[in-house]
């Protein structure tokens, strides 16, 4: 939108021309400065930037994944970006940490089982395999876009680390093993059900096959350790 400066003589245009040019300045500002999202609470500020990393890694890749990105997807300054995460490898890990979460949730449930805890572990494994094969959690692909990265290879180990001490303790307090033996015991449990986790996908047998036998294969694990404590 632009006018001719009108002369000076005519002060009612002259008012006019202000007026449009005005207008001018303000509409040519509000198309070349991007859009900013509106104020969020903390949490859901940090619920939101971590949906932008997750969608960004998996659409886009590793390399893509960078503070002023995530900035530009999310529509905050980067100094937001910053309050949350210290870098990108900071924000892609935590995004593996909220999918880590839902699958420790589920794999708790496992091994709490119930009064018949073969049959009840047998399902809830069965459900947790099919949500690997569907990739429902999204981890495999989170973690084949974060292969390389030593901050998230760390991360991985210590939490397979802490799953196993976790499972250890439950075991020992849900169902009465020693402390070695749930020891033992969690770190074959945790070993067996990643490698169905990775292997469901492309499995011949049935999700519910290798869910009962690997259902049998616990409570035998557990009747055994009750045998023999040591």
């Amino acid at each position: 939108m632009r006018s001719h400066k009108p002369s000076s003589g005519c002060s009612r245009c002259y008012v006019t021309y202000q007026a449009l040019t005005s207008l001018d300045r303000i509409m040519q500002t509000t198309l070349q400065t991007p859009a900013r999202a509106a104020r969020m609470a903390h949490p859901a500020r940090a619920a939101q930037l971590l949906d932008v990393v997750e969608t960004l890694a998996l659409k886009e890749g590793l390399a893509s994944v960078t503070m002023q990105r995530i900035a530009d997807l999310a529509g905050v300054a980067k100094p937001v970006v910053y309050r949350h995460f210290a870098n990108a490898s900071e924000a892609l890990l935590a995004v593996l940490e909220r999918r880590w979460a839902e699958i420790d949730a589920d794999l708790d449930a496992i091994f709490r089982g119930g009064p018949d805890f073969e049959a009840e572990v047998a399902q809830r494994v069965e459900h947790y395999l099919i949500a690997m094969a569907s990739d429902r959690y999204r981890i495999r692909k989170l973690l084949a876009v974060a292969d390389g990265d030593p901050v998230v290879f760390q991360a991985w180990r210590r939490r397979l680390d802490r799953r196993t001490r976790d499972l250890a303790a439950i075991l020992a307090e849900t169902h009465g093993v020693a402390p070695g033996a749930a020891q033992t015991l969690a770190t074959l449990c945790i070993g067996a059900l990643s490698r169905l986790g990775d292997k469901i996908a492309d499995a011949p047998e049935p999700a519910a096959a290798q869910a009962r036998r690997f259902a049998q294969f616990i409570a035998g694990g557990l009747a055994n350790a009750k045998q023999d404590p040591a």
